[in-house]
């Protein structure tokens, strides 16, 4: 794959939601809001729209550009932190390129630190993972291929978000060979980005590899 710079990703990007953290107000953000949209907002949405290019004609195509990308204001409705703003930028990748989708989508985060990007079935219900709970125990070999390709492109599935005992109506295979699959509350995997990788221009470059790597699992999760 050959270097692809959206030419925006720099320091300023960084210093930017630095600032926001510090500063995080609209009279700070209004301020600067000509720097996030040249700076954040625009080549975020760049990257998105390349990866859309690339993987029009993937196994599992996927689609993004600006309005797939999450609004920076946070709902504070129902929440102690009435901070207005979120210091990150996220936005998705997914088969019909809007955000309305759950399962089997590409989701890409700019923080202050770097970010990541991460693939797969996020905080579904136990109403949701029942049936691919069922298709594991069905046909565990094509589970298998799915945490297989996962490790031929250096992933696997997050354990972290995990219950301590088999989720109801699951406990008669708790012996199985797949039981540590069973208990995961979502199936999920992620790469780190570090800084280096959204200013060397190579970030679309990256995306594409890890959205290509997570081929069987989005086709998995998509099934259920």
């Amino acid at each position: 794959m050959s270097a692809w710079s959206p030419n925006g990703f720099t320091d300023r990007s960084f210093a930017f939601l630095a600032g926001l953290e510090k500063n995080n107000n609209a009279g700070w953000f209004n301020e600067n809001k000509a720097v996030f949209k040249d700076s954040l907002e625009r080549p975020f949405a760049e990257v998105l729209k390349e990866v859309s290019s690339r993987l029009s004609e993937a196994p599992v195509p996927l689609r993004g550009s600006r309005t797939t990308m999450f609004r920076m204001n946070r709902d504070v409705r129902f929440s102690a932190d009435k901070s207005p703003y979120k210091t990150a930028v996220g936005g998705l990748l997914t088969p019909s390129g809007t955000k309305v989708e759950e399962a089997g989508l590409v989701y890409l985060h700019f923080g202050v630190d770097g970010g990541f990007v991460a693939a797969g079935l996020h905080h579904p219900s136990p109403k949701q993972l029942g049936p691919l709970r069922d298709q594991m125990l069905e046909d565990p070999e094509e589970f298998d291929a799915v945490v297989e390709g996962l490790r031929e492109a250096g992933l696997g599935l997050d354990p972290e978000n995990s219950l301590k005992t088999m989720p109801r109506g699951y406990s008669e295979h708790a012996e199985h060979r797949l039981a540590w699959a069973l208990r995961l509350k979502e199936l999920i995997t992620s790469r780190r980005l570090p800084r280096t990788a959204w200013k060397s221009g190579d970030i679309a470059d990256r995306v594409e590899e890890f959205a290509r790597g997570v081929t069987p699992l989005l086709r998995f999760v998509r099934s259920g």
